[in-house]
Formats: C-alpha cells, structure tokens, sequence
C-alpha cells in the first residue's frame, strides 16, 4: 500500500501537481489522496482509474499488480526479433512466446510486447508479399525484379537496426514508446 501511496506522489511531484490540484482534476477529496500517498489507504477501482487519468498515466505504472521490473526479460523479448534472420516469422514467433509468459510476471511487457508485435506484423506485412513478388517476376523473367530484391533488403537491414535501436532505448529505460507507428492488430 506504502509502495502504491509513493508511486502516486512521485508522478504528482514529477508532473509539478500540488495534492489539491490533482483531487480536483481526479474528483476526489483531498483528504481521501492525503491518505492514499501516506499509505494510510488502498485506492479502489475508480479512485485509482481517476488518479490515472489525471496524471494522465497507465494504472500499470502506478499500480504493477505484483510485477517485477526486469530489463533482461525486455531486451530478449526485443531481441528475439532478431530470429528473422534465421527463421521466417520468427520475428513474430519468438517474440510472442515471450510476451504470452512474461507480460503478468514483468513490468512493462505487456504494453511493450504490444508494440513490438504490431510492428512486427505490419513489417511481415510489407516485406513477405515483396519476397514472393521478387519471385514471381523472376519466374516470369520481368526485368527489374531487383529492385524489388533490393527494396526487401533495406527493409530487412532496417529492422535490424530498430532492433538494436529499441533494445539501446529499453537499457536506458526510455519511459516512450520505442516502436514508430504501425497497424494496431493489437491492443494493450
């Protein structure tokens, strides 16, 4: 409850709210957030929700449910993109497996494992269909067809450095999203 009490007050702070203008924003007293930053009280559903809200923060990042950080279990989430390389789909594959066992046991998964496997989906999205369309022109002897070859290597190489990029942000706890926009297939 203590740890709870001081997550919120922290933000408060960080985001420069005094306590009576968050129990304003949250629509709650103000003695009732005194409380809750003392750890005096557990905020219930709503209360908490409307805390998030005006703090304008996830309920996973103040409220963990138990998870633990662990940035070792991030980056191999975000490295086993990385298995492309060697296996088709195994961007999605490895990455999945992961998230799917991690995301209650580790801070931060879920909402990362999300991104990561939306970009992953719609870079799968754009790159396979250029394989196979390299392979049809090349059956069908269309001349240029290697520049459709070309065009999938760059964005082969490219993830790979997004890779690599995102894995630099997660060991220096970037509080953003890592991911640019893609499709979301998935929601957190």
């Amino acid at each position: 409850m203590k740890q709870l009490g001081n997550k919120i007050f922290e933000i408060r702070k960080r985001k420069g709210l005094s306590q009576e203008e968050l129990s304003e924003m949250a629509g709650i007293s103000l003695r009732t957030l005194q409380r809750i930053e003392k750890g005096e009280t557990e905020p219930r559903g709503y209360t908490l929700k409307s805390i998030c809200q005006a703090l304008s923060v996830d309920v996973e990042e103040v409220y963990d449910y138990g998870k633990e950080p662990d940035k070792s279990v991030l980056l191999l989430m975000h490295l086993s993109v990385l298995s492309y390389l060697l296996m088709p789909l195994g961007n999605l594959i490895f990455p999945l497996i992961v998230w799917i066992t991690q995301k209650k046991k580790v801070l931060h998964v879920q909402e990362q494992g999300v991104s990561l496997l939306n970009f992953q989906i719609t870079w799968s999205l754009i790159t396979y269909p250029l394989v196979m369309l390299f392979a049809w022109m090349t059956i069908m002897h269309y001349p240029g067809s290697w520049y459709v070859f070309i065009a999938y290597l760059v964005l082969y190489f490219l993830n790979a450095l997004n890779v690599i990029r995102v894995c630099w942000l997660v060991s220096k706890d970037a509080t953003h999203d890592p991911y640019p926009v893609s499709f979301a297939i998935l929601k957190v």
